[in-house]
């Protein structure tokens, strides 16, 4: 069974949580891709190419990436999409996803098991999660998707 953390154990973590988000923040900000244009365009980005903060005031692109590792989604988030086997984006995924996270509503159309649902709650989830942790905040979070709601 594990040991209950202390005050301070907490307190460190939610610091390191929101220096997260404030990072993840910056690059999302800093690397947005222009409205109206297709992620899809861009090449995939080299295998070995850094990700994320690659000095002070530069971040890797995210647009056109193929692979979840490469967003600027939390540690949590990725950890969480690769125990779950989603390691390559689909083709909606990748399309969809840079706008989504920066902001941008998305208009989107694509097959019966493409990823859609998937494109749809990365870049939700963490706003249901700070909202439930932030002031006020619920005892806990359910999202349900239904098969007959099409993104």
């Amino acid at each position: 069974m594990k040991k209950p953390k202390s005050k301070q154990q907490k307190l460190q973590s939610r610091t390191t949580e929101l220096e997260e988000i404030q990072l993840l923040k910056e690059w999302t900000e800093s690397c947005k891709p222009d409205p109206g244009t297709n992620p899809l365009s861009l090449p995939p980005l080299p295998a070995k190419s850094p990700v994320g903060r690659i000095d002070d005031n530069t971040f890797s692109r995210y647009a056109g990436c193929a692979k979840f590792q490469q967003l600027p989604i939390s540690k949590n988030l990725k950890d969480g999409l690769r125990q779950s086997g989603f390691k390559n984006m689909t083709s909606i995924q990748r399309a969809a996803l840079p706008h989504a996270l920066c902001g941008r509503d998305i208009l989107g159309a694509a097959k019966t098991g493409s990823g859609k649902s998937l494109a749809f709650i990365i870049p939700v989830l963490p706003k249901v999660i700070a909202k439930a942790d932030g002031p006020g905040g619920w005892s806990g979070s359910i999202i349900c998707l239904d098969k007959r709601i099409r993104l």
